[in-house]
């Protein structure tokens, strides 16, 4: 794709300054945390098809948010504990991973599932107003430990020494 020229009249390439603009939502009080989303390693685009393959499927059952160990700490969170993601759209629950390698302040969850662990009902549907996409990358979001799920058989149950 474009080895000997651009799709310009002259061949060359165009480029053009963008100035940075923040998200239009961005953390608050009620909502503290920024939220991004993406591709986890072992899934694709909405998951139906990855989903359905078992050696992906095992390398990651099920969606986890990826949370600084300092967060977690603050939020009284341990990694594989059930979390709560809340923004001014909707709600997530999830497990959460421990990761240093994000931004205390943000947190991480992949797009591929759907139901009550769909991050997508989180996001912001605002339009870049130059390229007219949505926000769906950025966020504002509370994060807290998840109550226990009173459908889940072994809620309340200490886990065998």
């Amino acid at each position: 794709l474009f080895r000997d020229r651009f799709a310009t009249p002259d061949g060359r390439a165009r480029f053009h300054l963008v100035h940075h603009r923040d998200a239009v939502e961005t953390p608050d009080d009620e909502y503290p945390y920024r939220l991004t989303t993406g591709r986890s390693r072992a899934h694709y685009q909405s998951g139906t098809q990855t989903r359905r393959t078992k050696a992906l499927l095992d390398a990651e059952p099920e969606p986890v948010v990826e949370i600084h160990p300092d967060l977690a700490a603050r939020l009284g969170v341990a990694d594989g504990a059930d979390v709560l993601l809340r923004s001014r759209r909707g709600s997530a629950r999830m497990r959460a991973r421990l990761a240093s390698t994000i931004r205390p302040d943000t947190v991480f969850a992949p797009f591929h599932w759907s139901g009550g662990q769909t991050i997508n009902a989180l996001t912001n549907p605002a339009l870049d107003p130059a390229s007219r996409m949505p926000e769906f990358k950025n966020c504002a979001v509370d994060v807290t430990a998840a109550p226990e799920d009173p459908l889940d058989p072994t809620a309340g149950e200490e886990s065998p020494a």
